[in-house]
């Protein structure tokens, strides 16, 4: 799974959703037809480990043929699949796919601790937080000395917002194997407790571990850029994400990194420029709703407004598919209540804010897009009950910094209220426009 730890480089979007049958046996014969492996197109189909992915498919697929149930194989070509989706952002059809290897075995052994890992790790993929927790308890009771297990109790106890406990699991997990999945982990579990440098730290560690160029390694990075950026350090931001882009050309979130740095210097031709190159190689949602802004800020009011609605329907339909689904698609609410907010749709971004924060009751992510919505509707006393969950963890995000503030600022608290504003702008004066200038605005008065 895509680190659901960094819920703005979060999800896919406008995927091609292909439907298949994982085996048919027919007469008894061991028969059967797989999911196929997509063609990579323009720059993916130029990356270097693109030769390999192939060449692992095309062996799996040829011994399954002659060994259609060999659970090794079937878990292995599932790990294709779900590193398939990571780097293409084909998240719908490739988790299906996976699904279908992984509950094939399952079906025949239930206690297979691999299947077990990988199944929740795609439940988490897909926003089925709660499911995706229990499956990995079960696992850890399968093995209690496998790093990987912890990882995914790290991740599910962050998302349904138990930070005590995934403190706990990131110190088994780092005892266990200290790697690069563990120190990322340690990184983000730093930063949502308010220790940026701390986070830095630990970033760079994982970094450190593996290959440049690896799409993880790179990935990592990106998650390094964005600390600095909250901690306005730009330039220093700008320069990993060129390295990023030195190490793995045509990186997606590079390219949108470097599209992030345009907009804050107000260059927003620019910052559309490279948004555009972004998401020609990945339809990745975080690059769609960046533009409906940049188009925007950029005088092109129409050319946002059909991102915005291209965008809203296509998270609607995958939402919409999880709910039906008991594996399929993905919940998508708080997503779409950012995109409806976004938009100045109020009721709506209301709607499904209040579902996500339902769910997830604990999660200051959560809480912090309920309150600022219930904020921007003018219901500002309840905005502010959401408070002490939103700064429950000392998180030291700018924006949240600010947010916190306007909300204790309209609840009477103005002097507490200025001194978070202050402190969010200090640490990232150019943030979203709007919440910049609102943040100026209560300042200046």
């Amino acid at each position: 799974m895509k680190p659901t730890l960094r819920n703005a480089l979060y999800g896919a979007l406008i995927l091609c959703c292909a439907a298949f049958a994982a085996f048919i046996f027919l007469n008894g014969k061991g028969k059967s037809t797989l999911p196929e492996l997509k063609e990579r197109q323009g720059a993916l189909a130029e990356a270097p480990e693109w030769a390999t992915t192939q060449a692992n498919y095309n062996k799996l697929t040829a011994e399954l043929k002659t060994k259609p149930t060999e659970a090794k194989a079937l878990l292995q070509l599932a790990k294709v699949f779900m590193q398939e989706a990571r780097v293409t952002g084909d998240y719908t059809y490739y988790n299906q796919a996976a699904l279908d290897m992984i509950n094939s075995v399952l079906a025949k052994d239930a206690q297979n601790f691999d299947a077990t890992c990988l199944k929740a790790m795609v439940l988490l993929s897909q926003h089925r937080f709660a499911d995706g927790k229990a499956l990995a308890m079960q696992g850890m009771q399968m093995n209690p000395y496998n790093s990987f297990i912890y990882g995914l109790l790290i991740d599910a106890n962050v998302e349904l917002g138990d930070y005590p406990e995934a403190i706990k699991m990131a110190d088994k997990m780092v005892s266990i194997r200290p790697d690069i999945r563990s120190y990322s982990r340690v990184s983000y579990l730093r930063e949502i407790h308010g220790d940026v440098p701390g986070s830095l730290e630990a970033i760079k560690m994982a970094v450190s571990a593996g290959f440049p160029g690896n799409e993880d390694i790179e990935w990592a990075r990106m998650v390094q850029a964005h600390l600095l950026e909250d901690s306005g350090k730009i330039d220093e931001a700008e320069q990993v994400y060129k390295l990023a882009l030195t190490e793995r050309p045509n990186y997606p979130f590079a390219l949108a990194g470097l599209g992030k740095i345009a907009r804050y210097r107000k260059d927003y031709p620019g910052a559309i420029a490279y948004y555009e190159q972004a998401k020609a190689v990945m339809s990745d949602a975080s690059f769609f709703e960046e533009l409906i802004d940049l188009y925007r800020l950029n005088n092109q009011p129409d050319q946002s407004a059909t991102c915005a609605k291209a965008t809203i329907d296509a998270v609607s339909a995958d939402n919409t598919e999880g709910a039906k689904k008991q594996e399929g698609g993905h919940f998508a609410e708080r997503q779409l209540a950012f995109l409806y907010l976004k938009t100045n749709q109020l009721d709506k971004a209301l709607e499904f804010a209040q579902i996500d924060q339902q769910r997830r009751p604990k999660n200051i992510d959560a809480c912090e897009m309920l309150a600022w919505v219930l904020y921007k509707k003018g219901d500002v006393a309840q905005a502010a009950t959401f408070l002490p969950t939103m700064r429950g963890t000392n998180s030291q995000n700018p924006e949240l910094l600010v947010k916190s503030g306007l909300i204790m600022v309209a609840n009477g608290q103005k002097e507490q209220g200025a001194a978070l504003i202050q402190k969010g702008m200090s640490l990232k004066p150019y943030m979203e426009e709007s919440l910049a200038a609102e943040a100026k605005m209560h300042l200046k008065a």
